[in-house]
């Protein structure tokens, strides 16, 4: 009863503790006790567990029951353990051994195997929990047969055999179904997670978490170690603030149940979490606290890795101590830091670590892993003047990145791994610098560069509850938007948005992945001979610097520019003027400051990144590819762009693979009909006058305006169209880009509603601010809006990089579908209606950028 309601279970108990000392019966009372004891545990109240176990024990002692005895120490050991005090918890375990037998002593065997693998001693917990095994089935016992069999199967996912520990897991699974244990199957829910997080196969684990996490948070208690487990898989899906915040939490849960040996496993996560974000004071104090704590309960193979967290999170580091914490780490089973340790000290130039990471990486075992330690190989021969071997290294770890990423489904998952190949494409940009090959370099560059938009899109899973949370996601922001008058509903319904948001990003973690495999090799040469008479320009950060790559008439060439730091200050700033400008705010001296210093940081810019390739570009159309913060450049608004056609792509394969059509991505077949779509929201006052408009201009096969452009109308019309025209107000969202959004009739159309379409329109015309805006991860992944719809399948999008004015965007916009009427070129119509623009709109004409192909 315990297990299956230990509140009841607690009130029954204390009923028979009152009957047995009114009866004078001592072993009733030793009994009621350890119920006692065992629903505190329970219920997460290791103090009062504890002390009720003593009573247990002292009760039984005087009355001379030496078993029932025996079985409370066996319970008060576990319980000892979780407060963190081992030593204790192994006498108490040692003396219940001694008292047991047949039944009893067998279920002692069990729980001593759960102390033997909190200390390390996992070959001695593994006889343990068979020898006990064996017992419960032959004495017919479910109940601990499920108790081992789990216990085994975590210890299983622990020592790397991970088939083993599913089938047992999956058996106690099956246990507790039958006798109706409703939290143990969470539990062990839980810990089938946990084995798939151990394989590396993330999806599969967020999948058995959140079903185990729907029952802790139905019955009010998350335990800690399912927060620890969760932090540890998030921190490998690179979602640093959620491990971060999973770890915190974590350590408050085991803080408040007096779990003492959780509390250091917490406190280690929390520092793996801060380090990994970068900081670096966060982080050691609490692999400092992790390691006091572990040493205190003799747990050395975990204070092990909490001093290598310490060291590596140190204001300066020591090398010498890093050394030996790195052999100390391979020799207690930490692989992963182990591995980590040596990757650092070699790019400090450390030799005998250079040496430690010359072997090939095994074929099976964690991604992850074996991508770094194809980085270590590399490293190690570049030191062994072998580049060329060095090279084949780095390509076989992308390799494995890109295998890696296409087996997850969701795009956020996709987007943050490719942070796993960062050091591998900058050891390789290095080594094509050092050979003076301005070709091989671009191939390095677009060998890691936004990666996830060369897959298959995730599609929206046939969920009911994400269509349910989407539904709900809209009427709140649709009351959102008319709430104005009251704070306490506006912070109730800006709760729930967050609590809506947090539900669909965590079901769209579990999206399957699609069929999908990545380009084998980079067509580089296909992709500059299909560049004609047109320029491309791709940007490269490299050690601070920039570099430019330009591709011209079938040559390759490089140039150095200025420090990244120095553009992305001044794009902020620059950013910060034209904002001003648009929204026409202050006086007229201010708006004269606010366009001499937007103007003046257009110069600048100009000067740094174009002026050094103007010789190679003479005046042909860009294909721009930015990095970083350049990626909301206005790039058409710089001098040496004035009246050019612009192209801006995430990189040079996908504007390559949009504007020869060669997508992975078209599952529906044109009809052949080209047809045309156009949308307006009620909101801005512009966007209907605008679409009237349009659709006095244009031969369109639909017009949805005010009350009509709800969010499935708008998606129904849009899907399979050839031209969609939306003008609405728009919100790039850069706490959460997927949920950047469009605000029609019913609510807001974020990036999740998009990936529910089966063939996105092949132009898309989005008339509102900010909506070309995307948030920038490693390798030039993006997230926002035009990522999405680029993705999915679009091939060409005109959007904003900034605020708009409506009636200088009402004007620009019918200008130009003029052209692209006329069956000019999205790239070019953009450049002929900007050169047609009002002088004192500049600022609009230019935040409309043309992103993607440039063609249609």
């Amino acid at each position: 009863m315990v297990m299956a309601d230990p509140r009841g279970a607690q009130a029954l108990a204390v009923d028979l503790l009152a009957t047995a000392k009114r009866e004078a019966d001592p072993a009733g009372e030793v009994t009621a006790l350890r119920a006692l004891g065992l629903a505190a545990r329970e219920l997460q109240d290791a103090a009062t567990a504890a002390h009720q176990l003593r009573l247990s024990v002292a009760v039984a002692r005087r009355a001379g029951l030496a078993e029932l005895a025996a079985e409370s120490r066996m319970s008060l050991a576990l319980v000892l353990d979780d407060l963190g005090r081992p030593r204790s918890a192994v006498r108490e375990i040692d003396l219940a051994l001694t008292a047991l037998r047949g039944l009893p002593l067998a279920r002692a065997r069990m729980q001593q195997g759960i102390l033997l693998r909190r200390l390390g001693r996992e070959a001695d917990a593994l006889r343990a929990y068979s020898t006990a095994l064996a017992s419960f089935r032959r004495h017919g016992d479910l109940l601990w047969q499920a108790r081992v069999l789990t216990n085994r199967g975590v210890l299983q996912a622990y020592r790397g055999g991970l088939s083993q520990a599913r089938a047992d897991l999956l058996r106690a699974q099956e246990l507790y179904r039958e006798l109706g244990l409703t939290s143990a199957v969470a539990q062990v829910e839980h810990n089938l997670g946990f084995v798939s997080a151990q394989g590396g196969d993330l999806v599969s684990a967020l999948d058995w978490y959140d079903r185990a996490d729907e029952h802790f948070r139905r019955s009010g208690s998350r335990p800690a170690v399912a927060l620890i487990d969760r932090a540890e898989l998030l921190l490998a899906a690179r979602l640093l603030g959620e491990a971060r915040q999973a770890a915190q939490d974590a350590v408050q849960a085991a803080t408040d149940a007096q779990l003492g040996s959780l509390v250091p496993q917490a406190k280690l996560l929390l520092a793996q979490s801060a380090l990994a974000a970068g900081d670096q004071a966060a982080a050691h104090e609490a692999a400092g606290q992790a390691r006091r704590a572990f040493q205190r309960q003799q747990r050395e193979r975990w204070a092990v890795h909490a001093r290598y967290l310490e060291l590596r999170s140190a204001a300066s580091q020591d090398r010498a101590s890093l050394r030996k914490v790195a052999a100390a780490l391979e020799n207690s089973g930490w692989a992963e830091q182990a591995l980590e340790a040596r990757l650092f000290l070699a790019s400090c130039g450390d030799q005998a670590a250079l040496a430690g990471l010359a072997a090939p990486p095994a074929k099976a075992g964690l991604a992850r892993l074996r991508i770094r330690a194809w980085h270590g190989r590399a490293l190690s021969l570049v030191h062994l003047g072998d580049p060329a071997g060095a090279k084949r290294a780095l390509d076989a770890g992308l390799r494995l990145l890109d295998q890696y990423r296409a087996a997850l489904g969701a795009t956020e998952l996709r987007v943050l791994s490719s942070g796993e190949g960062a050091d591998l494409a900058a050891l390789g940009i290095r080594l094509a610098l050092a050979d003076h090959r301005p070709r091989q370099v671009l191939a390095w560059a677009e060998r890691w560069r936004a990666a996830t938009l060369r897959l298959r899109p995730a599609r929206s899973p046939d969920d009911p509850e994400l269509t349910r949370d989407l539904a709900q996601l809209r009427r709140v922001g649709a009351e959102l938007t008319g709430q104005d008058g009251d704070p306490v509903r506006r912070h109730r319904l800006l709760r729930r948005q967050r609590a809506l948001e947090e539900a669909i990003r965590r079901r769209t973690w579990r999206t399957g992945a699609a069929m999908s495999t990545m380009d084998k090799a980079i067509p580089l040469e296909r992709v500059i001979a299909s560049l004609g008479d047109r320029a491309l320009v791709e940007l490269v950060e490299e050690q601070g610097h920039l570099i430019a790559l330009v591709a011209v008439a079938g040559r390759v060439h490089l140039r150095q520019l200025a420090t990244a730091a120095a553009t992305t200050a001044e794009v902020a700033a620059l950013r910060f003027a034209l904002r001003r400008l648009v929204s026409r705010y202050g006086s007229a001296a201010s708006q004269a400051a606010a366009d001499a210093a937007a103007r003046h940081g257009l110069r600048l810019l100009d000067e740094w990144l174009l002026a050094p390739v103007r010789p190679l570009i003479g005046d042909r159309e860009l294909v721009i590819v930015p990095t970083g913060a350049l990626q909301a450049l206005p790039w058409s608004a710089l001098p040496s762009c004035a009246g050019r056609p612009i192209t801006v792509a995430p990189s040079a394969t996908v504007w390559w693979q949009a504007a020869t059509s060669d997508r992975h991505h078209k599952p529906v077949p044109h009809t052949g009909k080209r047809r045309t779509v156009l949308v307006a929201a009620q909101e801005p006052p512009c966007a209907v006058p605008e679409v009237q408009a349009l659709a006095a201009l244009l031969t369109h096969d639909a017009s949805l305006v005010g009350t009509q452009a709800t969010v499935q109308a708008t998606l129904t019309a849009m899907d399979g169209a050839h031209r969609a025209h939306i003008a609405a107000h728009g919100a790039f969202r850069a706490d959460n880009p997927l949920f950047s959004y469009l605000s029609l009739a019913d609510g807001p159309m974020t990036v999740h509603h998009f990936t529910s379409l089966r063939r996105m329109p092949e132009l898309v015309v989005l008339s509102a601010c900010d909506t070309g805006l995307s948030t920038v991860y490693p390798g030039d992944e993006l997230m926002g809006l035009s990522a999405t719809l680029l993705g999915a399948g679009t091939r060409t999008l005109v959007a904003s990089t900034g605020p708009v004015e409506d009636t200088a965007t009402q004007t620009l916009m019918v200008q130009l579908h003029r052209h692209l009427d006329a069956g000019t070129a999205p790239s070019h119509s953009l450049a002929l209606a900007r050169s047609a623009a009002d002088p004192d709109s500049w600022a609009t004409a230019h935040s409309f950028t043309c992103f993607g192909a440039g063609t249609a």
